[in-house]
């Protein structure tokens, strides 16, 4: 990827809030994207954050914001059917269209 193509896949991003959208925030986004589904672990281990990280980047992805305000609603967090206490991250419709956009660059 060239300059250019950085430039405008950070753009696509600096829509939702240039202020309020911190790099671990699109690195969280574009892992799910890239990989399908995740646990918070395999994002943890892959991006070398920690849990309440994490947690915190995948509820300001979501639909609501830990702190009551609105999320971007580009991921979702499924409970595991197996596990009771785990959670599987995936992209909401939303956010596949954000991943079209970024592709065509």
């Amino acid at each position: 990827m060239g300059i250019r193509e950085l430039e405008r896949a950070l753009a696509a991003f600096s829509v939702f809030s240039p202020t309020s959208f911190p790099l671990h925030h699109a690195q969280v986004f574009l892992y799910v994207a890239r990989n399908g589904p995740c646990s918070y672990e395999a994002l943890e281990e892959a991006l070398a954050l920690s849990n309440s990280t994490v947690s915190r980047t995948v509820h300001a992805l979501g639909d609501q914001h830990r702190r009551g305000y609105d999320g971007y609603g580009l991921l979702e967090a499924i409970r595991d059917p197996q596990e009771g206490r785990r959670y599987s991250v995936r992209l909401t419709a939303k956010g596949k269209a954000l991943l079209r956009q970024l592709e065509g660059l």
